[in-house]
């Protein structure tokens, strides 16, 4: 059954997916486009963030790897002159938030978050091509988080583009009126940048920051009472909320298990098998996966990238606890709705943002902003096809 899903996902991710995002390749300015309309208008002067074009560095060039396709090298090479031409900051160092569509500073601020979504892209693209400069920028931008970022206890989220002021009024990571100074997902995304600069590069100080990070999930960020993860701190690292992102927790259900493998933190993988089943329990509906629960019209939706993660949450949960068959029907239940309610069946398209739990579309959202890209669907096809391409 895991070989079909895989080899689905294959053929999902070869024909949907990176032609789609092939096709916004900017020839003129560089990078890609960084808006596309419900209506599949494609806005050519939308902004273009440091997160997007990471996330699109990041997926052409693990496409390229693992396809071997030379299209998907040359649309990593792409997404990797924009990053560096443009995205690099060459007076004060670190990631611009955003650019204009030629290229131009428009929100100069420094985020820990785009930085790891650097660190991770970076890293990918040096597996990809040997490139040293490439690695050498990724590790300058693991070491301006610990100089800038890092504090007693975590990591700041924003600063100014000097490192020297730290907006803590800034809501760009906020949920409606739910919102912190510190993020459980800046952590995660964090994690998962370190913890693939050391599998390239193995760094003896690098891991003690991923067992610090490690210890931090498990003692500050999971709260036993709840079974759950907290979202929201403040700058102590204190609960700020009691905000629950389903979303996020299986998502950190099978990366932080992923971790853990590589990084002698097994104790981890508890905390992820009660992560999971609680979402089973609580979140997993309709054969898809509740995203919030601050609110009736909230569990409703269906976001595009909560069911990306789900089905990797549920398959990492099976491979690990073979008897739970229905991790593997939950898996295979979310891949159904999404073929079915998410993947937009217009030509030249690829995944709706959101849909309703009976997949009708209730908010047409923009197929391509700044916060979706194709990392989280492309991610999922791919390790899916990494786990189980013997036959395939």
């Amino acid at each position: 059954m895991m070989n079909l899903l895989a080899h689905q996902a294959k053929e999902h991710l070869e024909k949907t997916i990176i032609p789609f995002w092939v096709s916004l390749k900017d020839e003129e300015y560089g990078g890609y486009y960084g808006k596309v309309g419900f209506d599949l208008t494609w806005y050519k002067k939308a902004s273009k963030g440091s997160v997007q074009t990471s996330r699109i560095l990041y997926f052409f060039s693990e496409a390229a790897m693992l396809l071997n396709r030379e299209d998907c090298r040359r649309s990593a090479d792409h997404a990797y002159q924009f990053l560096m031409h443009h995205c690099f900051d060459s007076e004060y160092g670190g990631l611009y938030w955003s650019l204009t569509y030629n290229g131009e500073i428009e929100d100069p601020v420094k985020s820990s978050f785009s930085f790891a979504y650097g660190i991770l892209a970076l890293t990918s693209y040096y597996r990809l091509t040997g490139k040293l400069e490439a690695l050498q920028k990724a590790q300058e931008l693991q070491e301006l988080v610990e100089l800038h970022f890092a504090d007693e206890i975590g990591y700041k989220e924003v600063l100014s583009q000097d490192f020297k002021a730290n907006p803590n009024d800034d809501t760009r990571f906020s949920k409606g009126n739910f919102g912190g100074e510190k993020t459980m997902n800046t952590m995660l995304h964090l994690l998962e940048a370190y913890h693939t600069l050391h599998q390239a590069s193995p760094d003896a100080k690098l891991l003690q920051k991923i067992h610090m990070l490690c210890s931090l999930f498990a003692t500050q960020v999971y709260d036993k009472e709840r079974k759950a993860l907290t979202i929201y701190f403040d700058g102590s690292l204190n609960k700020a909320s009691d905000y629950r992102s389903f979303g996020h927790e299986i998502e950190a259900s099978w990366m932080l298990s992923s971790c853990a493998m590589g990084t002698h933190t097994e104790y981890l993988i508890s905390l992820c098998d009660t992560l999971v089943q609680q979402v089973y329990e609580h979140a997993y509906k309709y054969n898809s996966v509740v995203d919030e629960t601050h609110n009736e019209k909230v569990q409703a939706r269906r976001v595009h990238w909560v069911q990306a993660e789900a089905v990797l949450g549920f398959i990492s949960a099976y491979e690990r606890h073979p008897d739970k068959k229905e991790y593997l029907e939950a898996a295979n239940g979310i891949w159904t709705f999404i073929q079915m309610h998410l993947v937009d069946q217009r030509s030249q398209s690829e995944w709706l943002y959101q849909v309703d739990e009976k997949g009708t579309v209730t908010e047409p959202h923009a197929l391509v902003w700044s916060w979706k890209g194709p990392y989280n669907n492309g991610r999922m096809c791919m390790e899916l096809i990494k786990r189980y391409t013997q036959n395939i």
